[in-house]
């Protein structure tokens, strides 16, 4: 079909009335694109933005014009998420994978396919002829340009080659004008999180490698870290326990994505948080459909709190509910970076933010996970490398971290002064006009106001329940030890001086501990426990 038609059914998709504004506006622009001559543009949105919601309408107005539409998923999730996106807009779709053969309908005109299956059964062992196709659409097609893929894509040298893709670069960086030829860029994370789209990351830096650990680190070949090496850097016992304490510490109670770098790396968290008493799970690639789908399922029900893996849950997984990321492994690929990020970045009744927990000091290098990006097809232009330049030159703002929490901000848009723990920098001193008067005494008072506010003794009185839960034979026995405990505790917390602990404190009765007062106290006993054993 000539771009002029082709053009005309993609602006027609665009008035369909289940379309966001910004969705109209990102098919309005393809069509254009296609108008203009091309015949293979590239669709990028951020995670959470309806790519499949847009690709399914288009599929949908392609099919019901007589058109034959193929879409290649890299993911039977995914494949799952497409037919299940079509079906609600009353679509007929087949399903190719090998996992899914009760959704096998070859009369369809839409065709969802794993990209490994068809290619399996059409181009090595099988040799079945492919399923024809005017219009090819290809999901997360920064996966794109590995042969298979491209191989497969190469199979349908005259129909419209449509692809999506939060990140549209390679993981080395390296643009895509190898397999697409227009690309046509959405709304930033920062409109989508200001449309209440997405919700804010609030950041958290925690390095447990230096600079020049990673600096010593040998490369791979898309010049990201060596896994053999980075791994055996990260399997230092204490890494692990600071991954843990620092959960603890931000994120306790929240479900959570962990990131490691390999399986042994990711077993031994998931080791180090079952010892902290928290309900961790590690899937890797050896883990069948159902099992990951299980795995999901008791995270989102709060069976499971931290759900580790490597790169498995980076894309093609949608959990709204998800409340915390962390990423526990170092990675110099932009991509992988924000895929990661993206996962935690879909909105959830109740949900304010997402937890951002950075432990191999990926922001320090490429910055904040909603900084603009110049992304581009050209094969020379490696938006890695633009990203490390960006952040370590004066061309924009580089972000602050509280020195003793690790929250992660701007000054421009929040301040001097950390949100989180209320750390400010001291005042540069300056000349003043000094007067000479007689000073008398009117009283003193403690500079430490929140020794008796609401806030502190809450927390006191949580950590009274905490402590009486653990040990309600010593509750019942020698109350008074649990208090003086739960009292230093909030001393540490609040940084407050030393002192002796008022008569009141003595009074006050426990009370069911939050989860991030549980979070605070596991953290110190975590903490108290390694500094024994060091000693």
């Amino acid at each position: 079909m000539t771009p002029s038609p082709l053009a005309s059914l993609l602006l027609r998709a665009a008035e369909h009335p289940k379309l966001r504004d910004y969705q109209v506006a990102e098919v309005r622009k393809l069509a254009d694109a296609v108008r203009s001559g091309s015949r293979r543009p590239l669709c990028q949105l951020p995670t959470g933005a309806g790519k499949t919601v847009i690709g399914s309408t288009i599929a949908k107005t392609l099919a019901d014009a007589g058109l034959r539409v193929l879409i290649l998923a890299t993911r039977t999730r995914l494949v799952r998420q497409w037919h299940q996106q079509l079906a609600g807009l009353g679509a007929r779709a087949g399903v190719i994978a090998a996992q899914a053969p009760h959704l096998r309908d070859f009369t369809a005109r839409v065709q969802i396919a794993s990209a490994d299956t068809l290619h399996r059964r059409c181009m090595t062992v099988e040799r079945m002829p492919l399923p024809g196709a005017d219009v090819v659409i290809f999901d997360e097609a920064h996966l794109a340009a590995a042969d298979t893929r491209l191989g497969l894509l190469e199979g349908y040298p005259g129909a419209l080659r449509l692809g999506f893709s939060a990140t549209p670069a390679r993981r080395s960086g390296r643009g895509l004008g190898a397999v697409f030829d227009s690309l046509v860029c959405g709304p930033s994370i920062d409109e989508l999180t200001r449309r209440g789209v997405l919700v804010p990351a609030k950041v958290f830096s925690s390095p447990i490698v230096t600079a020049d650990d990673l600096a010593a680190l040998p490369k791979d070949a898309t010049s990201d870290y060596a896994p053999g090496a980075l791994g055996h850097l990260l399997m230092r016992p204490r890494l692990a326990g600071d991954v843990v304490q620092n959960w603890l510490r931000i994120a306790a109670g929240k479900r959570t994505f962990l990131f490691a770098v390999n399986k042994a790396h990711g077993a031994a968290l998931a080791e180090e948080f079952s010892r902290a008493g928290v309900a961790a799970e590690l899937l890797t690639d050896a883990d069948d459909e159902a099992t990951r789908d299980a795995a999901i399922a008791r995270l989102e029900s709060g069976a499971t709190q931290v759900l580790l893996n490597c790169f498995l849950m980076s894309y093609g997984v949608d959990v709204p509910s998800l409340e915390a990321v962390v990423l526990a492994r170092p990675t110099r690929s932009l991509a992988m970076y924000l895929q990661m990020v993206g996962r935690g970045l879909r909105p959830s009744p109740g949900k304010e933010h997402c937890l951002l927990i950075d432990h191999g000091r990926v922001i320090e290098n490429l910055g904040l996970p909603n900084t603009p990006i110049a992304w581009s097809l050209d094969d020379e232009t490696n938006v890695n490398r633009e990203a490390e330049r960006r952040t370590s030159s004066h061309a924009v703002e580089r972000p602050r971290t509280c020195p003793e929490c690790g929250h992660v901000w701007l000054i421009t848009e929040f301040g001097s002064a950390c949100r989180e723990c209320g750390w400010a920098p001291a005042p540069k001193a300056r000349e003043v006009a000094v007067e000479e008067v007689e000073l008398e005494e009117i009283g003193t008072h403690s500079p430490y106001a929140s020794i008796g506010s609401p806030e502190f003794t809450q927390f006191v009185r949580e950590a009274i329940g905490y402590g009486a839960q653990r040990k309600p034979d010593k509750w019942a026995q020698r109350p008074s030890a649990i208090r003086a405990a739960a009292w230093h505790a909030a001393r540490e917390k609040f940084d407050v001086p030393d002192g002796s602990i008022p008569r009141w404190a003595w009074g006050l009765e426990p009370l069911p501990p939050s989860e991030a007062t549980a979070g605070y106290m596991t953290y110190r006993r975590i903490r108290f426990a390694k500094s024994r054993r060091a000693a």
